[in-house]
């Protein structure tokens, strides 16, 4: 049974504040564990890179317990990963997920409770998994599951007029409004396969996507066969739809039962190029957050097992939430929040 310290990376803002009582709860749970806690709340965009970035290489071992969403946990993969030293393999992860999509959480095997993150932290499998990585502008950043390109900017643009509606939901109903103004654009995408094959789309499209894991979006399985742990990236291009189209593919997309088709392509790609072909610049997402820059090109690769995540151990074949198959063993006691940064 692991007993380590423990440092929380909080996003209190996550879900619309959901992030804040989650945390109470947290400390709550956390007040007799028998080693230090160290708590840290966010309070801006970036801030839990700088933090994980600037921890002092000779700070306390143990977890890092991030609590939010895709965006918290792609600030902390970020900081990890911009360090000189090898902290990103010697400190594990374990996520709790406070966000609206949580599309990173559909990879791992254990569930999304206080109880079983407590039971991750005390009996967790370190499991590795890889990160994308893209460069651009003389700039190089990692995402954890998702860059995307077309009308997922556009999506994420519109996401704040949905903010009561739940993950999916909240993500269709700022696709569809996104999709009456929309033009799709001209897109050239150089990939090598994961044969090592030199491969080439290009056309006006609807989507281009590269991920790590499945889904997207809160759920949307746009590359349901893809593994975090197999060293390769996952390209999904929607060439441009007619609305009639579109209704007939999303539920598809979501069902994960989506084929290749001729203008729906589904690639498994070690390294890519993505560019417009009109030479414009190019607004990209990173795990749901918009990027400021517009670059004219993105290069990505991919980066096996640079992250260790703690999850739950594969049971009999099974994986996702609620399949862990750990041992929760005995809760720590409820009692008041603590105050100050530690415990």
């Amino acid at each position: 049974m692991r007993m380590e310290s423990i440092h929380v990376i909080a996003n209190p803002h996550a879900a619309g504040g959901r992030g804040k009582r989650v945390v109470r709860q947290l400390r709550t749970r956390l007040a007799d564990w028998p080693a230090p806690v160290f708590v840290h709340e966010t309070s801006r965009p970036g801030e839990a890179t700088e933090w994980v970035r600037d921890l002092p290489g000779d700070a306390p071992s143990g977890p890092l317990l991030v609590v939010g969403g895709d965006g918290t946990l792609h600030e902390v993969a970020n900081g990890l990963l911009q360090r000189d030293d090898a902290m990103a393999s010697r400190r594990p992860i374990v996520l709790l997920p406070v966000g609206t999509g949580n599309d990173f959480n559909r990879m791992l095997r254990s569930g999304d409770t206080i109880d079983e993150v407590l039971a991750l932290l005390r009996n967790g499998s370190p499991r590795p998994f890889d990160v994308g990585r893209v460069r651009y502008s003389d700039q190089v950043r990692h995402f954890v599951n998702l860059l995307g390109v077309g009308i997922d900017v556009a999506v994420l643009q519109r996401r704040h007029r949905f903010a009561l509606l739940p993950g999916l939901l909240q993500y269709l109903g700022a696709l569809l409004s996104a999709l009456v103004r929309f033009r799709p654009l001209p897109t050239t995408v150089r990939y090598v396969d994961a044969d090592g094959v030199e491969r080439h789309l290009a056309g006006r499209t609807l989507l281009t996507a590269v991920t790590v894991g499945p889904s997207v979006g809160g759920g949307f399985r746009i590359s349901p066969d893809a593994r975090p742990d197999d060293g390769l990236l996952d390209l999904f291009q929607v060439e441009r739809l007619s609305l009639g189209e579109i209704a007939r593919i999303l539920p598809r997309v979501v069902r994960g039962t989506q084929k290749e088709g001729r203008r729906v392509h589904m690639r498994r790609m070690r390294s890519g190029y993505i560019a417009r072909s009109d030479q414009g610049p190019l607004t990209f997402e990173l795990d749901g957050e918009l990027m400021t820059a517009e670059p004219l090109s993105l290069e990505i690769d991919i980066v096996p097992g640079a992250l260790t995540f703690l999850d739950a151990p594969e049971v009999d074949g099974a994986i996702g939430p609620g399949k862990s198959g750990i041992s929760r063993g005995p809760d720590p006691a409820p009692i008041p929040e603590p105050t100050g940064d530690e415990r």
